[in-house]
């Protein structure tokens, strides 16, 4: 009898090079018949590649008959195959209340956390799952539902970050079916693939076989067959937004930073992959596709409008600014400065809660201050100019100051503009205020009417640490 599924089978495993010799795989068994076959054709595999085989199986909590039969027969087949048995019972119901997900979505999320905990207690190896070709092409139809774009319409991959393989990815289900009944696979029958409540199971029992019965004969091919087109192309565009990720992303202590003018250069369809990449980076861990989703449609549109700044505040603690030709993704939250004014102590250190700083101020000789290097947060003044008490705000409205070497005064508004300070910046920067006047725009320029001269005697000093 020719073996035509294992045949096709085996021809996945070394296209894609899903399996190498020594692998530990971890099979995901549902006691279905899909994971069943693949348990069977994995075994049938095991001395080819020298095979460690883990049979894994997760009960969702939500068929308790059903799941105790299925237990017993996965059991049953892993004691007469000589295999490990890894069993977990999670309350799915439970956990989709608290993630906010749909009952599928929190099934996935707990099947995968399962393997990957498996994956560390064993020590790596892989995670094999018995998708087939029916199921891929309810997966392209189901992304182009949802609107997913390519990486949507290509479809779930034979092999996923060197771990997740799907060997029956080219294979039919009533071939699977058919493999069964020859070889007496014992499977369970999964009740709930047959409820109308699930969009998937209706695109399978109803949507498809109207399609093929009034219009298109062979639908399921040829969706087939666009998704390898489209897995080709996904992967050409993948890699290309990678060489431009690398050439454009620099790396900050918190964050990304990437010149907009050099974003801006590059296709539209590879700017979408490098804001993906980005977040992905960003956010870190498993399971967040749908906020980085959501959160890259902003950017993207966002970043397409003209405004030189402006700030994004994003899911997962994240947050967008662009500053002219600098964007920057970090990870923190946007705090908003409220207006403030401290009165400070002098001498003596003053605390500004709002933007968590200490102002340290004293008076002193000029001779005693003329050997000290002078930094940003450092400023002199000729004490006899001043008038107490001092105060330390942040902006106003119609502030205005003397800028040091200018006769006339400028608005601080058009300060900021020109040393390209973004609105949202501003409510950041502490201003030294003497009487009604501002003296020091801390950490940029202090004012003319303040400078320490050569008639100078008695100089005070403020520091802002």
């Amino acid at each position: 009898m020719r073996d035509i599924l294992f045949d096709t089978v085996r021809r996945t495993i070394d296209r894609y090079g899903l399996l190498v010799k020594g692998d530990q795989v971890i099979t995901g068994v549902s006691a279905g018949v899909d994971s069943m076959v693949l348990l069977h054709l994995l075994n049938r595999l095991r001395q080819d590649f020298s095979l460690s085989l883990i049979i894994a199986h997760l009960n969702h909590g939500l068929r308790p008959e059903e799941s105790e039969r299925e237990v017993e027969l996965i059991q049953k087949e892993s004691l007469r195959l000589g295999l490990p048995f890894e069993y977990r019972q999670y309350n799915v119901k439970e956990f989709q209340k608290l993630s906010g997900s749909s009952l599928q979505d929190a099934a996935r999320k707990l099947r995968f956390q399962f393997f990957h905990e498996l994956l560390e207690k064993h020590g790596g190896g892989k995670i094999a799952l018995a998708h087939h070709a029916d199921d891929q092409v309810e997966t392209v139809l189901l992304g182009l539902f949802r609107g997913s774009g390519v990486r949507g319409l290509k479809g779930m991959l034979p092999i996923r970050e060197g771990k997740v393989i799907r060997p029956l990815l080219e294979v039919w289900r009533e071939e699977i079916e058919e493999y069964a009944r020859e070889r007496s696979i014992s499977f369970c029958m999964d009740s709930s693939n047959l409820e109308g409540d699930y969009l998937r199971n209706r695109v399978r029992l109803n949507l498809i076989p109207l399609i093929e019965k009034e219009y298109q004969s062979g639908f399921r091919r040829a969706v087939l067959r666009t998704s390898r087109i489209l897995r080709e192309e996904d992967d050409y565009l993948e890699k290309e937004a990678e060489k431009a990720y690398e050439g454009i992303a620099q790396g900050e202590e918190y964050g990304i930073g990437l010149r907009y003018s050099s974003f801006r250069s590059l296709h539209p369809a590879i700017q979408w992959r490098v804001i993906q990449k980005i977040l992905k980076r960003m956010d870190g861990p498993f399971n967040k596709d749908e906020a980085v989703w959501s959160d890259a449609q902003r950017i993207y549109r966002r970043l397409l409008q003209p405004p030189a700044n402006f700030l994004l505040e994003l899911s997962q603690g994240l947050l967008l600014v662009k500053q002219y030709d600098m964007v920057f993704f970090k990870k923190e939250r946007y705090k908003r400065i409220p207006p403030f004014e401290v009165i400070l102590s002098l001498p003596g250190r003053s605390y500004v809660p709002e933007i968590e700083k200490e102002v340290v101020v004293e008076e002193g000789d000029r001779k005693e201050y003329e050997t000290i290097d002078l930094s940003p947060n450092m400023a002199f003044f000729d004490y006899k100019c001043i008038q107490l008490p001092l105060r330390m705000r942040n902006f106003r409205p119609g502030d205005r100051f003397q800028p040091l070497g200018m006769k006339g005064t400028k608005k601080l508004k058009d300060f900021f503009i020109d040393h390209k300070i973004p609105k949202f910046e501003r409510p950041k920067i502490p201003l030294l205020i003497s009487g009604e006047l501002i003296m020091w725009i801390v950490g940029y320029r202090i004012d003319e009417r303040f400078k320490v001269t050569p008639e100078t005697e008695r100089v005070l000093r403020v520091e802002i640490r």
